[in-house]
Parts: C-alpha cells; structure tokens; sequence
C-alpha cells in the first residue's frame, strides 16, 4: 500500500497545479521520526476538524494562527480515529490525506484546491448512488504513500426540491433524530440543549421520539427558573420550544411555564426593545448592553408566546419589531446597539429575525432579513462570534422564506459543508471555523461539549419550510385561540383524549372548502395520529424497561404519558404494580441516570473525538453519586455502579510509566537519560511541555529530532502524543531525551515530561 516512490511526483503535480503561490503544506516534508507541531501553543491544538462520516478528525489550516482560511491547504493530517467507524483499522493518527478521487470510481488524485472543501465534497460523491459508499484517499504515512479505500453508508443525491421531497436530506435527518432521542435523559433535558433536542424531535415527525419529547416538556415546565449566569438564553430558547410544544400538541401542562418565561422576558428587556447577557431591572442594561443573538431568541418566544394565548406585557414586541424592523432596508442585524452590520448571517440573527416578522405578517422585514440569510457565501456562513453553531442553526431557517430559487440555491452551495460536519454514527459536530480568530474560542461552548450540543441544531437546519412548527413556516396552529367552530367537535375529542375520534373526524374536515378549516383540520389529524402511534411506542418501550428492571425510566415514560392516557387506563396497571413499592429504587435509578448519557470526550488534548459514553467521565460529583447508588438497594443501577466504580479505580486497556519527570530546561538545553528493559511493550508515547516564555524548541530522542519547534511557544501546558513510528527510537537498556531552546527577550525556561504506554 503504501511506496515511497510515488511522493516525490505527486507532491511536485500538486505544486505545479498551485503555481499562483501556495505550496503543498509542510507536513509530508517532515522526517518519519518528526511529530508535526502547526501551532505553537496549547491554544491550537484543538483546532481539528470532523472528516464527515469517517470517524476521523484532523488537522487542515497549517497557516494557523497567522490565517485561518483553508484554502492555501493541500494536506489533511488525521489527529483521531475513533474505533469502529469506517476509517478504524485503515488509517491512523499522524497520517497524511493527499488527495482525493473526484469522480465515481475514480482514482485518487492530489488536491489541487483548498483541502479542506474537497474532502467534502468527496464525500457527498462517495454518498451517492453512483459512487457506491467508495471514499478513495490518497495516502501518506512515513514517507510511504497509496491508495486506501473507506466504505461510508449510500446516502443518494441530494434533490433540488427541500424536504420532505428530498430523501437524502431525510435520511440524514432521521439517523440524526435517533441519535437525539437516545441522548434525551430518562427524566428529560432541561436548559437549552433540551429545547434544541425537544424542537428537533418534534420536527423529525416521528411518533416515537415524543415521549422524549413529552419527557424534556414536563422536566421544564416542572422547574424553576434559572436566575444565574447569561439567563436570557434559555430564558429564550426554552420558551420557544415549551411554546411550539403547546402548539404542535395542545397539552396545557406548559401553559403556565410559558407564561412565567414571557413575563421574565418582558420584565427583562432592555430599553431599546433587546435583551442581554441576563435579565435587567427597570430596562436599563448595564454597561455591557445588548447582545442580539440572545435578544432575536427571545422576541421570537413572544412572538409564539403569543399565539399560545398567554397573557404579557406585548409593549415588549412593540419595541423589539422597531428595533430589529430598524434594520431591515439598512443591513445586517448587529451585535448589540450599534450600527447596521454588512453581513449576510451575522451569527444567524437575521435568520431568526426573518422567522420572527414572517410569523408576525410582516412581510417586507422578513424577506429582508430571509434574502441576507440566503445570499450567504461560505465565510459568512462558517462565521460567528465565538463559534458557528448559530449560523448552522438560524441562517438556514431564515433563508428557507426566502423564495424557493433563493432557498434551492442556498441549499446547493452548503451541502458539502453539512456532509463534513455530519459524524458516522449520524450525529453532527461543530467545526472550528477556518475565516476567523473566534473560531478558537468555541472549543468550550461548542466543539468541547460534542454532538449533544450541536446534532439538534444542524437537524432543525434541514428542515426549514416543511410547516412541522413555527420556525419551519407554519403560520397558524389548530390548538391557539380563535380556531374556526367547525373544528370544536375534533378538538373535543382530541382533548378527551380519544385520538382515534379526533382523526377520524379531523380527516372528514380536510377536504373542506374553507382552506383555513381544512390546513388546521390537516395539523389535528396529524397531531392525533401521533399521539395514538406514540402510545403503543412509549408501552412497548416500557415493557422493554419493566424486563429490564429500570425501574426509574418506566416512571418517567409513565408521568409523559398523561396527557394521553388516564391514569386509571388498565394497560398502566403493570407499570404501577410494578413501582407500588419501589421508592428507593427508583430514587437510585434517578441518581443514576442524572450522570449518564449524552457523549463523552475522548482522546488527548489534540486527539479531540467523541463517543457515546455508557462510562461517565470520571470527577468528583460522578464518583460520590456512584457510591451513593452502590451503598443502595439491589438493583440493576446498584450493579453497574459497582461495576462502574471498579473500573475507575484501574484501567484495563493500558498503564502509564513517567520515563522523563519534569526535566526542567533553560537555554541552552538539557538532557535526561531513561531506562527501558522492554522497549517492544512500549504502545505509545507522550510529551508534555510547561514553560512561560521560551523561543524556539527542538526535542531529540536517541540522537534523532521528533518535535521542532519553529516559533516561540506560548504560555501553558501542552501534551503532544507522539507519532507511533517513535517507538522506533527506543532501545533496550539507557536512552536520551534532549531539549534544546533559545534564549529570547527574556530568560526562557521549560519543563517537559515525557510517558510511556503499554497494553496489559
């Protein structure tokens, strides 16, 4: 596979093909003993991109930070590759994508464009029917090159038509939604990573993800209202999903809580009609002002707020409609008070902004702000302060009332991009965005806390104007006030909880001539269709939980179940046989499922990946609340926390040895001598670097460099795992570990520890 011969006159084809000025980056140049080291400083090291479904991440911009734009890259190096995706076994970490193959069955050919994109759009190929789930790469590792081969599922062609006509759109759609569902905890989500989850859910359309739907409704609507931190986020976010809950399905168990969040949202606008970090007293913000990503959520939840019929303050959207409505024929949404911005997304506030005046019948804002949205080229659309999450969320929904050419179009020019961002278990991951320095500061909003943050919102994204809500185009709800008398019989029934009736005569009315009576008749029918799938799904599950002794999710599946059935229905009597007399249990089962769930983050710092954690990350909180469960009654909660707790305490995949204990470095250098008796049970090895000012470093092992560092290094501490032909270096008995660095402005100094990994 892999021949040394082919690199010389495939790089120089691929110079040639780049002769306006960028060269091939620098990493298939390095030694095969040489780690390759981009980014000077701890602060770049995350910055790795997702490889689409592969289960790879990687390195791309290796201008970083002097530029973040791709385009110049022609080398993907691969940081990650998580076991059991397609890439595992194939690829490794430290090697190097040279190229890719540009049509179906097609050879491999090296990039001759910005890396980056072309990897993407490799991938939408290989998802076709034509290109039979073939991902052919041009391959380098250690001065080898050839051709490897990934199998990635058939997804098909994107169609022009939005969805739900477009069925590769909805596949990726429905992986995603079970994916999300599986993350909702027993009990439901709260904050805002609930209400993307629940919002997403109930776009998906199907039956049986509404009871974690119903579940993430009840857990908020059954909270308090969180007064710390930057509020108005939630406060926003999760008002609008509690409103578009109650209008997709009438349950007024949430009425209250929507009136509660409208109010504090009214209580806490700021003087100009905006809102925040946090809620104000007296409309009068304080020094830091407004921020509008927050604010265009929250007047989007009034908006909703109110044709749900609650009662507020509507001075509130008075004042935001003239403030935000001031921008429209002038430019873009700002971040806060200020001038016009000339931006087409603008951290998808003129997205949400379009959603909010289309809902309100106010029809030139809205296109004004939809035409932004949809006029976005790929740097504003990758763009956003502090990360692009929110532009994938709301730009794509803004651009969907745009006009269906404006809408077809702006769908064509992104696809690629959300190919690249999707992961191979079907979930979706903020990328690091390549055009600007906030790119970096996401890494702890979005990119560090992994596909639950993130799948939702990119879901949501695929499915603007399919009327499911709100904020995918339906303008009118059968369950808000004022709905025509001839529904009254349907809404009866409905509301009787006799889903069956409801249908039927829902559906007698769909072919009235009337069209209001006949849209709204539609959305009951639906509505109760569901509802009555939903029943025999969220049964089945619960028989399934009752086999299995969880005792405590067949108690929260039977709490979503009341707005549905009563309580005296007799397929419940099992289930409340079954927890008569299992109050401590289920209280275990609480505990446990309050630390389970979700993704964990994997990998050194740099070999950024993620997986589906049944094993909760180690801490403090997660290691008391498992003793708690292990100290408690028989169950299989207590079994698992004992499990769980044994294999905290001892890692059965592999131990670590310190072979260099912080060998403290000034200019010139240093040097520590190590011994090994087996150097072939050494797996792996790591470097790690702390130091406060200290120019350019170069790091020796056994006589041969395998770190280089060009720049000056950044304060902080940084682990590099070291590539695996290292372990190459090693030899039985004494060996040398040398630091080298430069004196700069002032006295530099280092310390750096080098481990060692070896299999049990």
């Amino acid at each position: 596979m892999w021949n040394p011969d082919q690199l010389p006159a495939l790089l120089a084809a691929a110079c040639v093909a780049t002769a306006s000025g960028h060269a091939a980056t620098p990493y298939s140049d390095l030694d095969r003993y040489q780690t390759p080291v981009p980014f000077a400083g701890d602060r770049g090291w995350h910055i790795t991109h997702n490889l689409g479904p592969t289960g790879m991440r990687a390195w791309i911009d290796w201008n970083f930070p002097a530029s973040f734009d791709t385009s110049p890259s022609r080398e993907i190096l691969i940081r990650s590759v998580e076991a059991g995706s397609p890439a595992d076994g194939i690829l490794r970490p430290y090697d190097i994508i040279l190229g890719v193959a540009t049509e179906p069955g097609g050879d491999p050919v090296p990039f001759t464009s910005d890396a980056r994109l072309a990897f993407a759009r490799a991938i939408t190929m290989a998802e076709s029917t034509a290109g039979n789930g073939e991902l052919k790469l041009l391959c380098w590792r250690d001065g080898g090159t050839g051709v490897v081969t990934l199998r990635i599922p058939v997804m098909g062609e994107y169609s022009d038509d939005p969805p739900p006509d477009c069925p590769k759109t909805m596949k990726i759609v429905a992986r995603a939604a079970e994916a999300v569902s599986g993350m909702v905890p027993a009990a439901g989500e709260g904050g805002l990573i609930g209400a993307w989850n629940g919002l997403f859910l109930m776009a998906a359309g199907e039956a049986r993800h509404l009871d974690a739907v119903r579940r993430t409704a009840h857990h908020i609507a059954a909270s308090p209202i969180g007064e710390a931190g930057h509020n108005t986020w939630p406060w926003g976010n999760v008002n609008l999903f509690l409103c578009e809950y109650y209008l997709a399905t009438g349950d007024p168990a949430v009425l209250p809580k929507i009136a509660e969040y409208s109010r504090r949202l009214v209580d806490g606008q700021c003087n100009p009609g905006t809102w925040g970090h946090r809620g104000v007293e007296g409309r009068i913000p304080p020094g830091y002002g407004s921020v509008n990503s927050a604010g265009v959520v929250a007047f989007l939840s009034l908006v909703t707020a109110r044709e749900c019929g609650v009662d507020f303050d509507h001075r509130a959207l008075v004042d935001s409609i003239r403030f935000y409505g001031g921008y429209a024929g002038r430019g873009g949404i700002p971040y806060g008070d200020h001038p016009p911005t000339q931006g087409s997304a603008d951290n998808g506030k003129n997205g949400g902004a379009a959603i909010a005046f289309h809902l309100l019948g106010g029809e030139r804002p809205a296109q004004w702000f939809a035409r932004l949205a949809a006029s976005s080229n790929l740097a504003d659309f990758e763009g956003g302060h502090t990360g692009n999450f929110f532009n994938q969320f709301w730009t794509p929904l803004g651009a969907s009332i745009a006009g269906d050419r404006n809408y077809r179009d702006f769908r064509a020019a992104f696809h690629h991009y959300r190919d690249l961002a999707r992961r191979w278990d079907g979930t979706f991951i903020t990328q690091p965005q390549p055009h600007g320095r906030e790119g970096c500061l996401g890494f702890g909003s979005y990119i560090n806390r992994g596909p639950q943050w993130s799948t939702a919102g990119f879901g949501l994204s695929l499915l603007g104007g399919t009327g499911e809500l709100a904020i995918l185009g339906r303008t009118r709800s059968v369950f808000q006030p004022g709905t025509p008398a001839a529904l009254a019989p349907a809404l009866e029934h409905y509301h009787g909880k006799d889903f069956h009736a409801a249908y039927e005569a829902a559906t007698e009315l769909a072919g009235s001539d009337d069209p209001e009576v006949a849209e709204l008749a539609g959305q009951l029918a639906r509505a109760a269709r569901r509802n009555a799938e939903s029943i025999v799904h969220t049964l089945e599950a619960m028989r399934a939980d009752l086999d299995e002794g969880d005792l405590f999710y067949v108690k929260s599946r039977l709490d979503s179940l009341a707005p549905l059935l009563d309580a005296d229905d007799p397929r419940l009597a099992p289930f409340h046989d079954a927890l008569r007399e299992s109050g401590d249990v289920v209280e275990s089962g609480r505990l446990f499922h309050d630390i389970v769930g979700g993704y964990t983050m994997g990998g050194h710092q740099g070999y950024v990946f993620f997986e589906p954690g049944p094993m909760p990350q180690d801490n403090r909180r997660t290691r008391s609340t498992l003793n708690r469960i292990a100290d408690g009654p028989e169950s299989i909660y207590r079994e698992q926390a004992v499990e769980w707790l044994a294999e905290m305490d001892s890692d059965p995949d592999a131990t670590h040895a310190v072979l260099v204990d912080s060998l403290d470095v000034k200019s010139p250098g240093a040097t520590a001598t190590f011994q090994l008796g087996d150097p072939d049970g050494v797996t792996g090895l790591d470097f790690t670097w702390t130091h406060n000012s200290a120019g350019p470093m170069r790091v020796s092992l056994n006589g041969t460099t395998i770190l280089d560092f060009p720049e000056a290094l950044s304060s902080g501490d940084t682990t590099v795992p070291l590539k695996p032909s290292t372990l190459e270096l090693l030899q039985r008995g004494a060996n040398e570990l040398s630091v080298r660095i430069e004196t700069g402005e002032r006295d530099a100094e280092v310390s750096v520890t080098l481990e060692g990994w070896a299999e049990n």
